[in-house]
């Protein structure tokens, strides 16, 4: 049985922004932060009519029907809602972070389903998601090849995001990445203030 003490949340199964543990569970707690401010009502439709884990196998799979998109439209306009209720408190999480990845994050998270990005924020995730920070920190080429790739495409997203529109970023999970990679020992990335 694993211990928590045995995981590294800062290991990588992949250089996209979410690509470790510490960055899904940053995730994690900023969608904590909007579902607290539910109130009753939009929680009862949230939970009731929400897109469902079975709704994305079927985009997976190319599956997707009408009703499933209708849910995902419906989702972002929610969490677009919510994005713009609980911004200052979004911020202010990410502020306290001492992390370059959780602005990342947040970022994603804004885009995902539309919500507010004031151009102070926009600059913010833009000057903490600079390669610089990150260019000497891999074992090798490919490594570096592979995250420079990915950052510069993040970077353009923001550069390009309006707010109100969903816009999709790359990301890839676990299986994803393994089915791809296979095997893979990626050198962790520093993301210290």
């Amino acid at each position: 049985m694993m211990c928590e003490e045995d995981i590294d949340l800062d290991e990588h199964w992949s250089y996209t922004i979410k690509g470790n543990l510490r960055a899904l569970y940053y995730h994690e707690d900023l969608l904590k932060i909007c579902l607290d401010a539910m109130t009753d009502k939009e929680e009862k439709e949230f939970w009731n009519n929400n897109f469902t884990l079975q709704d994305a196998l079927k985009i997976r799979l190319g599956e997707e029907t009408e009703e499933i998109r209708s849910k995902k439209i419906k989702r972002s306009q929610r969490m677009s809602s919510l994005i713009g209720r609980c911004y200052d408190k979004l911020v202010h999480f990410v502020r306290n972070q001492s992390s370059r990845l959780a602005y990342m994050v947040l970022g994603v998270f804004l885009m995902e389903d539309g919500g507010k990005m004031t151009k102070e924020l926009r600059e913010d995730v833009l000057k903490y998601s600079d390669w610089e920070y990150e260019k000497h920190q891999f074992k090798n080429v490919e490594e570096r090849e592979l995250r420079k790739k990915n950052l510069i495409e993040f970077r353009e997203k923001v550069k390009e995001y309006i707010p109100g529109i969903p816009t999709l970023v790359l990301e890839k999970s676990l299986s994803d990445e393994y089915a791809d990679r296979g095997p893979f020992d990626l050198t962790p990335i520093k993301y210290d203030l």
